[in-house]
């Protein structure tokens, strides 16, 4: 393929220019930002349309970047190549809103439909790839992008082995990881992840909630339990207050009756005294001396009387006790069976007689006690006798008794009484309304209610509990579900891992089959280009580049820039004869010999053109290589770009 003549309509900075081109070297002079780049970008273009990318990145892409200046809906051009023997016009219009391509035979005015508008389908192994890698060289841009090196594998194995270039290992490899990619971004398994989280998160709260259903029984058993308590004390309050009434009643009647009693009693009493102060008598005084002087012995006799038992029992004691250490003795230090009953015996026999003594003083001195008790009554009733007479004696003495019966009465009374008084006070009363709703019943409804409203809440806590629950089960379906997924999608993933290896496998047989030659080739022009100073090279399956000095091997990147510029143009133009043997494509420089010094450059430019190439087109902003060309004699075709 010859490019012939460029029709720049509107691309860029130009508008209605065009270019004509011939086959063999053309150099296209032109100083800096006089469209040179724009030039070599539009032939690119025009073969392959312009790249444009999305988002952000658009500002800045190649449809940006060269639409025409003036901005309008214009943005075409067309190109003008020989192949073959025959004539074509490219046409494309680059607008993204009327974007088209068309191929004509000028020869029949023919249109040629290409495939996806693909220039490889007219111009065999002719892509965007292939064409950035090996047929345009710019400044700066001699190396190659390694994944290159599996694109031009692919299609040397293609082309050997099956005869068809349409197999890409780089595509392949690319579809590969995207699928990967996509399969990585669709996977659930970050899903079934938060799906774990929550699902461990509800077991914690299924927990909860089995203590929570304990609780809720506890408190139905509380509640129960204080409403039964509750029931009982209103029970038991009714009985209460039913025997508290009728022994209210009983107390009222015992007091009615204890003070009409009393009442009695101060009447009779009141006669009886005023009955004994009518009386007089003589010889009062004496008698009353004798009375006074035997109530005292009395008193004295019956105060020694009582104080004897407890000096008895006081006697009684200390003999025991005295007799009861010799006792103890015997026990501990005479084993003789004998000697312990005797002395035991002996000790039970002066207790008996020591109680016997005691008793007997006591009862004499109850004798006596009985005596003065006698001799009282009877100067108690000689004073009687001689203070009323013997009528007035035995009306006094009737009153008397009347008041030991009232007395005794009274004293009756006070026994089933006194119980009720000190149970409700002295001022006992029929009313005890006021008391129906007690402290402890009220205890008790307070407790039920707020137990009432503690299961409240605690029910709708479980409803709650229980619709979770509902979503525990659905969340554990998903899981498993998920799961399920996940390991498809990792099986899937090392489906592809494993294609992806073999592929790389393959890719280094295929490497090893035409390796030796790309080598060689490669070897072959960096000895011509340097004079012989390299001359051998070896290029790995990702085109890097390593020569051998004789001594041992080097990184092309540890060697100068101009000699890297040289070693990436040879396997530019090595993969050229590789990929195109006929070399019948255009090989485009772009200010690619900056770096060259003079001698380096002739020698680039004579072997270039020693290689017979179709077409070489030269962009420069300087004179060196036209100058050095003609040293030569090498025919080239100069352009200059006003």
């Amino acid at each position: 393929m010859i490019i012939d003549t460029l029709n720049i309509t509107h691309f860029g900075r130009f508008h209605q220019a065009s270019l004509r081109l011939s086959p063999g070297i053309n150099v296209v002079y032109g100083e800096n930002e006089a469209g040179k780049s724009t030039l070599h970008q539009f032939i690119q273009a025009m073969l392959f349309g312009v790249e444009r990318l999305r988002g952000k990145a658009s500002r800045k892409d190649e449809y940006a970047r060269f639409q025409p200046w003036e901005q309008g809906k214009n943005y075409e051009g067309s190109m003008v190549i020989e192949h073959e023997g025959e004539m074509y016009r490219l046409t494309r219009n680059f607008y993204k809103e009327d974007e088209y391509f068309r191929v004509e035979q000028l020869r029949t005015g023919k249109e040629i439909l290409l495939p996806g508008g693909q220039m490889d389908h007219l111009v065999d192994g002719l892509n965007r790839t292939n064409f950035r890698n090996t047929l345009s060289i710019g400044q700066l841009e001699s190396s190659i992008d390694a994944r290159f090196g599996l694109t031009l594998q692919a299609y040397m194995a293609n082309v050997q082995r099956t005869k068809n270039q349409d197999i890409d290992l780089q595509r392949t490899l690319d579809y590969l990881r995207k699928e990967k990619k996509a399969r990585f971004d669709r996977s659930p398994e970050r899903q079934l992840q938060n799906l774990k989280v929550q699902a461990e998160t509800m077991e914690a709260e299924t927990d909860q909630y089995q203590k929570l259903l304990e609780e809720i029984q506890q408190q139905k058993t509380m509640l129960e339990h204080v409403r039964s308590q509750r029931q009982a004390e209103r029970q038991t309050g009714r009985e209460s207050r039913k025997r508290e009434r009728q022994e209210r009643m009983e107390a009222i009647r015992l007091i009615e009756e204890n003070n009409y009693v009393a009442a009695q009693y101060q009447q009779k009493k009141a006669a009886y005294d005023r009955l004994k102060h009518q009386a007089a008598e003589e010889d009062f005084d004496v008698m009353k001396e004798q009375w006074d002087a035997a109530n005292e012995e009395y008193d004295d006799l019956s105060d020694r009387y009582g104080q004897l038992m407890g000096r008895n029992l006081a006697i009684l004691f200390s003999v025991m006790m005295f007799g009861l250490i010799p006792v103890v003795a015997v026990f501990f230090l005479k084993n003789n069976p004998l000697v312990r009953v005797g002395i035991l015996l002996v000790f039970i026999a002066l207790l008996a007689v020591t109680a016997l003594l005691l008793q007997m003083g006591r009862k004499r001195m109850g004798l006596r006690v009985s005596e003065s008790k006698e001799n009282l009554d009877e100067l108690h009733d000689e004073m009687e006798q001689h203070m009323f007479g013997r009528g007035g004696r035995e009306m006094l003495r009737q009153m008397k008794e009347e008041l030991q019966a009232l007395r005794e009465q009274y004293e009756q009374l006070q026994i089933p009484l006194q119980p009720y008084l000190e149970k409700y006070g002295d001022d006992i009363s029929l009313d005890m309304e006021a008391e129906e709703d007690d402290e402890m019943l009220e205890v008790l409804r307070q407790k039920e209610e707020s137990l009432t409203k503690s299961l409240e809440r605690l029910f709708v806590r479980k409803e709650t509990f229980e619709q979770k629950e509902e979503e525990r089960e659905s969340l554990e379906m998903d899981i498993q579900r998920l799961s399920e997924e996940v390991r498809e999608e990792q099986e899937q993933a090392g489906i592809i891992d494993e294609c992806m290896t073999i592929i790389r496998d393959l890719s280094e047989e295929i490497h090893s089959d035409f390796g030796p030659a790309l080598n060689t080739e490669v070897s072959k022009m960096i000895w011509e280009l340097t004079g012989g100073k390299y001359e051998r090279v070896v290029v790995d399956n990702e085109l890097n580049l390593r020569v051998d000095t004789g001594e041992r091997f080097v990184d092309c990147d540890q060697l100068s820039t101009g000699t890297r510029e040289q070693l990436y143009l040879a396997l530019r133009l090595a993969m050229v004869k590789l990929l195109f043997p006929k070399k019948d494509v255009p090989v485009i420089f772009d200010d690619s010999f900056v770096f060259y010094d003079d001698r380096r450059l002739a020698r680039t430019l004579s072997w270039i053109g020693s290689q017979g190439f179709a077409q070489v087109i030269l962009f420069t902003c300087q004179h060196r290589e036209m100058d050095a060309l003609e040293r030569m004699g090498v025919e080239y075709t100069p352009i200059y770009m006003d």
